[in-house]
Parts: structure tokens; C-alpha cells; sequence
């Protein structure tokens, strides 16, 4: 259950207004090198704006430490929680569960190498529906590679010929506002548990009549990402399929409860 915005309005000790507290999440898998300098990065703002916040870092069984370099850089303040999932189940079911454990009325999900600035959260703040989301749209972009943007080209174009039921602008870009009532609304009636969750999410909106709109970001394509574009080429167009599929069958009518979401077991 989201926690509620108490003083929303109180002042700063810098002097600034403080924006509504705020719940982070941040998929990840292997990003035991570039998660600390994001997570030192957004802490950094986050500490001077917000008067309150937790990072929800939602690590998919990575080998390499990224769940210990996540706790490291918390300093036994608690403002970050790190889920463990039991497995690599994906992308789509750490953001599903970190959105879903999410304690605030306000809930960002963002990717682990912070190709989008969090500074962009506060114009999408100020955006954010009442009962709905606000995503951020790849408007300005820096170092991203011709085939790479053919590939999402295409990608985009196949969703609007399969799942889409509206024109979207970007589905993809991984910067996207929620407010806890379109959460409880959208994720436990998600099934993608891997990158076309972007794609299933805007499905839903549509859906569920969640009111949603744009907001134009900056965005770097950093280096380290994990995609493989053939693996990506290959499922992501097979989940597309699926999720038509599972709404000609019904399935979408049906949420998931805790104990059968794929990580098992309901999230303290």
C-alpha cells in the first residue's frame, strides 16, 4: 500500500520547495560497475528535492555483485531496498515487482545506467495525471547508433500492427511516472517478463483507459548495455504475439495474485 503524501509543500533546508516523496525502481542484471555511479548520481538530487524517496532496486540474480554494490552505496540510511529475484526471470518482472512494492503515491522507473538524467522527473511531475502515468519520450538523443535505431524503428512499427490500440509515440524509452493508483491498476494484470514489458504496459493503458501522456526527455545511449539485438529480434517479436493472444483468450481480464507472480512470494 502506497504511503501518502503528508506535507507535500514543505520547504527544504536549501530553501527550495520539496516535491512529493518519490519511489525509484531500477531494474538490473550485471551492473555491479555502473549501477554505484548512478545510484551516487540521482542520490545527489534526489537528497536536495525530495523530501522524501526510496530506490527500489530489483536485481535479476546477478552474478556479479550488483546487489552487494547497490547496498553499499545506501550507508545505512534505508533508502534503498534491493529485491533478489530467484532466478534471471527478466526485465519485465523486476520492474513489475519493484512497481508493485513500491511505498509511495508516486512511482519512477528508470534504467540502471541513467541514460536519462533524473532532473526529467520533475517536468513529468508536474505532467502526471491524476489516476495516471507520465513517459518520457526520446526527443533528445546523444550517441546512439544508425542500426540500433532501425532496429527500434521496426520494433515500433510491429507493435503498433500487433498490440497497440492507439498510436504511441516511443514505447521503449525507459523513463516512465506513475501514480500508485495506475500501478495497482496496470501491474498485477501484467505478464511480459521480459523487455516487451514497455509494449504490454502501453497495451493496458489503453486497455484500462489509464490517462497517460508525453513528455519529452534527454537521453545518452550509454555504453555496457546487456540486449542482444537477434535474442531481442527473435522473443520480443514473439511476445508481441502473445500479448494479442492473451486478450483474444481473456487472460487480461484476470489479475495475478502475489503467489503467482513468477518471483513467488509477496514482497515485504
Amino acid at each position: 500500500m502506497a504511503m501518502t503524501d503528508a506535507h507535500p509543500t514543505d520547504a527544504h533546508p536549501s530553501g527550495q520547495e520539496t516535491l512529493p516523496p518519490l519511489s525509484i525502481v531500477i531494474p538490473t542484471y550485471k551492473e555491479a560497475r555502473r549501477l554505484p555511479l548512478t545510484l551516487q548520481e540521482i542520490m545527489g538530487y534526489l537528497d536536495q528535492r525530495f523530501a522524501a524517496y526510496e530506490i527500489l532496486v530489483v536485481d535479476d540474480d546477478s552474478p556479479d555483485g550488483t546487489a552487494t554494490a547497490a547496498l553499499a552505496k545506501d550507508g545505512g540510511r534505508n533508502v534503498i531496498r534491493v529485491l533478489t529475484q530467484p532466478g534471471r526471470l527478466g526485465k519485465g518482472a523486476a520492474v513489475r515487482r519493484g512497481c508493485l512494492a513500491a511505498r509511495y503515491d508516486r512511482v519512477l522507473f528508470m534504467d540502471a545506467d541513467h541514460a536519462t538524467p533524473i532532473q526529467e522527473v520533475e517536468p513529468m511531475l508536474a505532467q502526471l495525471p491524476e489516476g495516471g502515468v507520465t513517459v518520457g519520450v526520446r526527443t533528445y538523443q546523444e550517441n546512439e547508433q544508425k542500426w540500433r535505431r532501425i532496429v527500434g524503428l521496426c520494433a515500433q512499427l510491429l507493435a503498433h500492427l500487433v498490440v497497440f490500440q492507439k498510436p504511441v509515440i516511443d514505447s521503449q524509452c525507459g523513463f516512465k511516472l506513475f501514480t500508485a493508483t495506475a500501478v495497482r491498476r496496470i501491474f498485477p494484470y501484467c505478464r511480459v517478463n521480459g523487455g516487451m514489458i514497455d509494449v504490454e504496459l502501453f497495451f493496458l493503458f489503453h486497455k484500462f483507459s489509464v490517462p497517460c501522456r508525453y513528455q519529452p526527455v534527454h537521453w545518452n545511449n550509454k555504453d555496457g548495455s546487456k540486449v542482444s539485438v537477434m535474442r531481442s529480434v527473435i522473443f520480443d517479436t514473439l511476445d508481441m504475439f502473445k500479448i494479442r493472444g492473451r486478450d483474444l483468450v481473456g487472460v487480461y481480464a484476470r489479475p495475478l495474485s502475489d503467489g503467482q507472480q513468477p518471483w513467488g512470494t509477496p514482497t515485504p
